[in-house]
């Protein structure tokens, strides 16, 4: 299991570290609205969309989650630190709304060094949860101003 995650993990360096970026941009904020998907590993058809508002202050993450298709507290909160020398690599726990200091699960990731992708592996870890001993990907990116769908037919 461990490995798995170490090899994800190194395969989306490989990709940051092929990535031509200013020092400006590696230093960007992550606070903001993500949205991506996510997909268990244990079983494959099993997937859906996920949202995700973070909050960052110096290396620490923090937010709320709302994830699609999935029994295990669907709407979540999460606090999380990064690390590597651009803050590229980051590590959270994401709880229930209901029980925010009961973590659910743990995820690690990398995040490109423009910021406006992350790459995660996700374990439940937890025998409390509802998918103990599940564990998946998610890819999620950063929603930007010009990213956003404009409705030009309602004037």
């Amino acid at each position: 299991m461990r490995i798995f995650r170490v090899a994800i993990i190194l395969v989306a360096s490989v990709f940051l570290l092929t990535t031509h970026v200013n020092t400006a941009e590696a230093n960007a904020d992550l606070s903001g609205t993500w949205i991506g998907t996510w997909t268990s590993l244990n079983a494959p058809t099993y997937n859906g969309a996920i949202s995700l508002y973070i909050n960052q202050n110096g290396d620490s993450i923090s937010g709320k989650a709302l994830v699609g298709n999935t029994k295990c507290s669907p709407q979540r909160t999460f606090t999380g630190w990064l690390s590597g020398k651009y803050d590229n690599f980051v590590e959270f726990e994401l709880a229930s709304v209901d029980n925010p200091s009961q973590p659910i699960s743990t995820m690690w990731g990398a995040i490109t060094r423009a910021r406006n992708a992350i790459s995660t592996v996700y374990n439940f870890d937890t025998d409390s949860s509802q998918c103990y001993g599940d564990v998946g990907t998610m890819f999620i990116s950063k929603v930007q101003p010009y990213s956003q769908i404009q409705d030009t037919q309602a004037k």
